[in-house]
């Protein structure tokens, strides 16, 4: 009976050479999930041009703010200058009625009246009804010195006191504003001294 044999056994170059060096295996493959360490440049670096970031980011920021805060500004005056534009009519004729009392009062003071003090009365009712829509009277008065952003000059007098000189004469009109206004937008109607020398 024949014994089964290993088909490898004798097999030319199946065995080792005495003195051949074993070959090194394979280098393993890298893993492309690691990466070395970075250097300590490298991270100051990235920290600084994140740095420059925020820094760029803020400057935006405040900038934009800046813009919203200028429309905001804007609005409000436009809204302010519509309300005034539609109210204006209305302080207008309050003005007129204001100017009426004024001429009244001084007439009957002249006669001796006392109705004179009913019509202060009313001046000032009218002055403290403007004054809840925050218009106030820009006080106008004799003898102030005129002025050309509070009062209009609807008439010349003539005047040889120099002292009198671009001084009013008579309010014709009291004049109304705005609290905090920058500029009148009612000016007071009044006359003006104006020198001539008579000589």
């Amino acid at each position: 009976m024949v014994e089964p044999s290993d088909d490898t056994a004798g097999a030319p170059g199946t065995e080792p050479v005495p003195g051949a060096e074993t070959p090194d295996p394979p280098a393993p493959e890298p893993d492309p999930g690691v990466t070395d360490p970075p250097s300590p440049d490298g991270v100051a670096a990235a920290v600084d041009g994140l740095s420059e970031q925020v820094r760029g980011f803020h400057a935006r920021a405040d900038n934009y703010e800046q813009i919203i805060r200028q429309m905001q500004n804007r609005i409000e005056q436009l809204q302010g200058d519509q309300v005034q534009a539609l109210l204006k009519p209305v302080i207008r004729r309050f003005a007129g009625l204001h100017a009426q009392a004024a001429e009244a009062a001084e007439r009957a003071g002249e006669r001796g009246e006392r109705a004179e003090k009913d019509f202060d009365f009313f001046m000032d009712t009218i002055e403290e009804a403007l004054g809840l829509i925050d218009v106030e009277s820009v006080e106008a008065e004799p003898s102030a010195e005129f002025d050309p952003a509070k009062h209009h000059a609807a008439r010349v007098v003539t005047t040889d006191d120099p002292e009198k000189d671009r001084r009013v004469h008579r309010v014709l009109r009291q004049g109304f504003t705005y609290a905090d206004a920058d500029r009148v937008f009612l000016p007071a109607q009044v006359s003006v001294y104006r020198h001539e020398d008579s000589r």
